[in-house]
């Protein structure tokens, strides 16, 4: 009885013990379900059956397969799986704490016919190289023969560590999809593809790591989380994730996965509205296959037009069809006077930076990323670097500190900023030049030359002080077209309408060559309603002004000007002073202009204007 009883449980052991080998060969091999998963988190290395140099690996204490060699050399291990049938997703970390070299770097065989190199056919990463571009690489083997197939972003794995988790999808097809996340994480972006269906895959293959190292590296190398599986059906249509508009004849279309390149170069495949209709041709490569370009005939996209395209009949490589509507607006570089200087801030308070304020006066949408701003008097430019698209009529201040402007200025909500470093202001004068590259060249696309003098004369201390523009149609380089911000907006208006805007509505008198903006002022210093604006509106250049201030005796008070060349449209302001540079007194006063030309003409006209003050 007890015999039998030994011989039941020795047979029992037996049966326990085949099954648990066959349970460690179904965790290698991936059997009915085509997946291999190591992880090494039951921290034994032989948990996997790793043919070579097994003894100059080690399982560390956070479940990595890490090198532990004696001295300098090279290390390689193996191990055979069962390849999944169909389209196969791989996943893998690695970890290399030094920046790589020819000395130091690492391969990972992904498929090889052979547990060696020399003489296999297959496929591999290299991690490292010398110089500062390390980048993965993938190369086919062909009887031991390595061919480069293609290259993961430039250095990305080029400093101290250099690690990543890496994401393949391998279609039967040839198409391989690689994306990586270079934080370690599982994050991923994509990253590179490639194409090629020279080597079949047989239904095993080996997976291996080469470990090539100095003295000062030999445990400085980290595997984990390897993984091949089926890939998942895919049931989901490609999906447009971005819409780009590139110039005035070109938008980029960028998908979520990679399209059936068939159905991507089809034309009638993509329809737009408001007269774009579908393109010329679509560009792309095989390189980015999930990215096309738009092709349309010169000039058909409009700046300020609000498209949409309509995409059709756009297949995955499961027969998936996209059906997407995407919109867009065309913002264009600005061209010469497509942005003015509106105001200028050159003495800022303690704490604070210098702003310059932009205006749209167009039509068009405008991108302002390849912007320049130049002090030529300091011989000092600066870039902008920005994605902020400005709207016609509408402003944007651009200081190295857009907070303290906010919370100085009390900024509204609808005010634009742009926070960049711009050059120093000379505070007494200087020129500020607005300056775009195209075509190889730097254009001008506006230019002020300021003066500490356009200031309001009774204002004593301009620290904090911006001179804002009166009007915008009028040039940039009259002095009369500035003056100092108003008190009531703490002297400062960064990113929205000037307090001293001039509004052709609300002109007093429209019946003459010269009209008003007010018919009242009041130049009390208090920024305002400090001055008065003379609008002259010619049939003709080329007049020669002779302008007079008269009391209501008819004392003369001020010369605002003699012999002044103007334009068809010209502005002159009057802020009140009188010759010596003190503020007339309230009452009425008469504005006498006398106009000449060179053929002959001669105009006249009298204005009246009150000086009052606030009670």
């Amino acid at each position: 009885m007890m015999r039998k009883d030994k011989l039941s449980i020795s047979f029992y052991l037996f049966y326990i013990k085949r099954y648990l080998n066959i349970f460690i060969i179904l965790s290698l091999w991936t059997g009915v379900n085509a997946q291999m998963l190591i992880n090494f988190d039951n921290n034994n290395i032989n948990s996997a059956k790793w043919l070579g140099d097994i003894q100059n690996f080690k399982i560390n204490s956070l479940g990595q397969l890490q090198l532990a060699a004696p001295a300098a050399g090279e290390s390689n291990i193996f191990t055979k799986f069962k390849v999944p049938k169909d389209s196969i997703l791989v996943d893998l970390y690695f970890k290399m704490q030094f920046a790589p070299s020819n000395d130091n770097f690492s391969k990972i065989y992904l498929f090889t016919d052979q547990a060696n190199e020399l003489s296999s056919n297959g496929y591999y990463l290299k991690l490292g190289e010398n110089g500062s571009n390390d980048a993965i690489q993938i190369y086919k083997l062909t009887g031991g023969v390595s061919t480069l197939l293609g290259t993961g972003k430039l250095g990305a794995i080029a400093s101290d560590p250099a690690d990543g988790r890496v994401q393949i999808k391998i279609y039967r097809d040839g198409f391989w999809m690689i994306a990586t996340d270079y934080a370690g994480n599982k994050l991923y972006e994509d990253d590179f593809e490639i194409f090629d269906n020279g080597v079949a895959l047989q239904d095993s293959m080996f997976f291996g790591i080469h470990c090539k190292y100095t003295s000062t590296r030999t445990d400085k190398f980290f595997y984990d989380d390897i993984s091949f599986k089926t890939i998942e059906r895919d049931t989901t249509p490609p999906r447009v994730i971005s819409s780009e508009v590139l110039d005035n004849d070109q938008v980029k279309i960028v998908f979520s996965e990679t399209p059936d390149p068939a159905t991507l170069n089809i034309v009638g495949n993509y329809v737009g509205n408001n007269g774009l209709g579908s393109p010329s041709s679509v560009l792309f490569t095989t390189i980015r296959l999930a990215e096309v370009i738009l092709q349309f005939p010169a000039q058909q996209i409009k700046s300020g037009v609000n498209y949409t395209i309509t995409i059709r009949n756009i297949k995955d490589r499961n027969g998936n069809t996209t059906d997407q509507a995407v919109s867009f607006i065309y913002a264009e570089k600005p061209g010469k006077n497509d942005l003015i200087i509106t105001e200028v801030l050159t003495d800022p308070y303690i704490g604070g930076e210098d702003f310059v304020e932009l205006y749209n006066p167009t039509s068009k949408y405008l991108k302002l990323d390849s912007l320049m701003i130049r002090n030529s008097q300091r011989n000092e430019t600066r870039a902008i670097r920005t994605s902020t698209i400005l709207l016609p009529g509408k402003y944007v201040a651009i200081s190295k500190d857009i907070a303290f402007l906010k919370a100085t200025y009390a900024a509204p909500d609808t005010a634009t900023f742009i926070e960049a470093t711009i050059p120093a202001f000379n505070v007494a004068n200087a020129n500020i030049s607005i300056l775009v590259r195209k075509s190889g060249q730097n254009i001008v696309i506006d230019s002020f030359d300021y003066d500490e003098s356009y200031h309001f004369a009774l204002i004593d201390d301009k620290k904090g002080v911006s001179l804002e523009r009166i009007s915008i149609s009028k040039t940039s380089n009259d002095k009369n077209n500035w003056h100092s911000a108003s008190s009531l907006t703490q002297y400062a208006t960064p990113g929205y309408k000037n307090s001293n805007s001039l509004d052709n509505g609300n002109v007093v008198e429209t019946k003459d060559f010269l009209t008003l903006d007010k018919k009242v002022f009041t130049p009390d210093g208090d920024g305002d309603q400090d001055f008065v604006i003379l609008q002259y509106d010619l049939e003709k250049a080329g007049y020669l002004a002779k302008i007079r201030i008269f009391d209501a005796d008819g004392f003369p008070i001020v010369d605002l000007g003699q012999n002044i060349l103007l334009g068809a449209e010209s502005i002159i302001k009057w802020d009140g002073t009188d010759v010596e540079g003190n503020i007339v007194k309230t009452g009425m006063y008469i504005i006498l202009s006398q106009l000449f030309h060179p053929d002959g003409e001669v105009k006249e006209s009298k204005k009246v204007v009150v000086a009052a003050q606030k009670f």
